[in-house]
């Protein structure tokens, strides 16, 4: 009893101090204008948070009218057998064949059921298309280091094969990192197989770089192999072996069957494909690694990059950090003097075509996203202390931003460069600048007004989509954009179907992009496990995108002189392209340019299945191709209008899309077999 008294006690003293602080507070907010003011200002920002709460609350009640009622949580697309096939064992080395589509863990083994004798296995099949290119890996895996070890794949057995059928090996390197994800759990070390290291300098002809297969006990070790059938192959099968050695001790010997089909893969595909190049971390990693000793050595790197680039099936550019030398009178708008020289030598050879057969699919002008009032512009500001008010955007800056339009398409013209294909990357994910310039649509509106005046060829691209998908968009008007806006590029997770197809109607084009990964769209990183950048092409199909793009390709992490880049990347997220001149890191020798990743393979296999869906939609079987590619790809992007995006039953789901490696391979085998079989061919 005691006790509860002094508690009650306690408790009645603190209620009373508590009243007492409360009421000498009020006494003391209302004897100050200066206290009044901030709680006054307090009072509106809870209300402005309250109205904005509100107002996502509605879109999230009004998203729920668009559920696509098929959505299924994809569980089951986890769990598949094991892809790999034709599993041999001779002493301590097994060694077996895995689709492209699958990344081989370092603890990746084939059940002992699949595990058969030295030569016991069926000829590996290879069928494709002419000009096509078919990849696959030879996994090994040892309890004991194996010395001079060999894998190769040879055509020499056929001289007509030999002739038009061309063969490369890649040693997977395996990135090692420490992270977690709703993929992995909590954190913990990665190891993921990802920079392609060529055993030969492609760059310097003879000159190796993989003397022999390293194999780690108790842990995989990948080839990666490419195989291209020319386009003057004759149709029919032809023959190779695949040879496994240690020196002159053969440990394996399979046949290869290479059936090259009749059709040619068609060279183009209509949809829009790349990655920007940064030119100042490339350039850092560079020197970093020795180079470069000049601008043509420079020149001479960044052509590599654009060359391989195009190999594997996208164009690659800086946005807009190297441009023309134009000398401004800023009382004006007017250029006084342009100088397009340094421009023209390094990018001439790319635009008209010289270095790759044709000009590059799409590129990035030289308008970077850090001019036109991102940065300073004819005296106006949107960083700073005192930035601009969008009204002043009429005068010298918009008379300056039309002569920028009326240079760069005639000098395009000039040149007989495609202007068509090219884009102006005005602004980078507006949402972000809402932050501290509340008129950022406004002033893109006003940019790309700006810029169609110059020129009605200036095709205005934005990483944002037309409609409100995040609340501190809330009470800021999108739609102002929506008729200056060319291209849409919204992020994957962003990205309605339903909603873009609107925009289409109407002219513009829509693309997407990598934020989000899944269940919207297949990682970009190195947690890309699966179909990956394989699967955005069959996405694209589906929901009829005209563009895909990835953020960067050469976002190299670290310029310090001794920081490894094949360990110290992160997750690999804007680096699928690796600096061959610090293969020193790894052991290997260097390379004088950029070397090529799984993630790349990924996407060329992905633009090459997209070529063979046009193929078929040319020849009146359109139809065929969407139920392929409906039988892989259930939901992708946000299908289902969501509002916001993680109102999706799939979030932190793996996406419903098919996992396994198998059923990708299958069904390009059987899209290969449907365009032999058109009567045409």
């Amino acid at each position: 009893m005691p006790l509860f008294k002094n508690k009650l006690t306690w408790f009645l003293l603190g209620m009373a101090s508590g009243i007492l602080a409360v009421a000498a507070g009020g006494f003391l907010v209302l004897s100050s204008p200066t206290l009044r003011t901030h709680l006054k200002n307090t009072v509106k920002k809870l209300m402005k948070v309250h109205q904005t709460v509100a107002a996502i609350k509605t879109l999230e009640a009004k998203s729920k009218d668009l559920l696509h009622p098929g959505l299924v949580i994809p569980d089951n697309f986890l769990h598949y057998p094991f892809p790999g096939s034709r599993v041999e064992k001779n002493g301590d080395l097994t060694t077996w064949i895995a689709p492209l589509s699958d990344r081989i863990q370092l603890q990746d083994v084939p059940p002992s059921s699949l595990i058969g004798k030295p030569g016991s296995s069926s000829a590996i099949h290879l069928i494709g298309l002419r000009g096509e290119v078919l990849s696959f890996q030879l996994v090994l895996r040892s309890s004991r280091k194996i010395p001079d070890l060999h894998a190769e794949l040879s055509t020499a057995s056929d001289p007509k094969a030999f002739s038009c059928i061309t063969t490369h090996r890649f040693l997977e390197h395996y990135e090692h990192f420490t992270a977690s994800d709703v993929k992995y759990g909590p954190i913990h070390p990665h190891d993921i197989p990802d920079p392609l290291i060529p055993f030969r300098d492609p760059y310097t002809p003879g000159r190796i770089i993989v003397a022999d297969i390293p194999v780690t006990p108790d842990a995989n070790q990948p080839v990666w192999i490419d195989i291209a059938y020319a386009k003057n192959c004759s149709p029919g099968t032809y023959t190779g072996v695949l040879t496994v050695r240690s020196g002159a001790q053969i440990l394996r010997k399979t046949p290869v069957n290479f059936e090259v089909l009749a059709p040619v893969l068609p060279e183009h595909a209509p949809i829009s494909r790349w990655m920007e190049l940064y030119v100042s971390r490339f350039y850092g990693g560079l020197v970093k690694g020795g180079l470069p000793t000049s601008d043509l050595e420079f020149q001479r790197m960044y052509r590599r990059a654009f060359v391989l680039a195009h190999a594997y099936g996208f164009s690659t550019n800086d946005s807009g950090g190297i441009h023309p030398d134009i000398r401004w009178d800023w009382r004006t708008g007017t250029p006084t003097s342009v100088d397009w020289s340094g421009y023209d030598q390094l990018y001439g050879p790319m635009l008209s075509g010289e270095l790759t057969g044709s000009p590059p699919n799409t590129w990035s002008l030289p308008i970077g996203t850090w001019s036109l009032g991102i940065g300073m512009w004819g005296g106006f500001a949107v960083l700073g202390g005192h930035p601009s008010p969008v009204s002043d955007w009429k005068g010298v800056p918009d008379i300056a931003t039309q002569n920028l339009a009326k240079l760069i398409v005639q000098h395009w013209k000039e040149k007989g460069w495609p202007i068509d294909k090219t884009f102006a990357y005005i602004a980078d994910e507006p949402v972000h600048k809402l932050y501290y310039y509340a008129d950022t649509y406004k002033l893109i509106a006003k940019n790309a007004d700006s810029l169609h005046k110059g020129s009605p060829h200036i095709h205005v691209m934005v990483t944002d989509v037309p409609y409100i998908t995040y609340k501190n968009q809330v009470g800021h008007n999108k739609l102002i954009m929506v008729g200056k806006v060319n291209i849409w590029a919204g992020a994957s997770a962003q990205f309605i179907p339903s909603r873009m197809q609107e925009r289409q109607k109407e002219g513009d084009h829509v693309w997407f992009y990598q934020a989000g990964g899944p269940p919207f769209i297949g990682q970009n990183d190195l947690y890309s496990l699966g179909p990956g950048f394989r699967m955005w092409f069959w996405t694209a199909w589906k929901y009829h995108v005209n563009g895909v793009f990835y953020w960067a390709d050469t976002f190299w992490n670290d310029n310090k002189p001794n920081m490894n880049p094949y360990v110290n990347q992160g997750l690999g997220d804007g680096t699928i392209m690796y600096p061959g001149t610090e293969l020193h890191f790894i052991g290997y020798p260097d390379i004088h340019g950029p070397i090529p990743s799984i993630r790349m393979a990924q996407w060329r296999r992905g633009y090459e299945d997209y070529r063979y869906l046009t193929y078929l939609k040319q020849m009146h079987k359109e139809k065929e191709a969407d139920r392929i590619v409906d039988k892989l790809v259930i939901h992708a992007l946000d299908d289902g209008g969501y509002l916001p995006y993680w109102r999706s039953p799939l979030w932190q789901k793996p996406g419903d899309w098919s996992h396994n490696p198998q059923d990708w391979h299958r069904e390009r085998i059987k899209m290969a077999r449907e365009i032999a079989a058109i009567p045409e061919n």
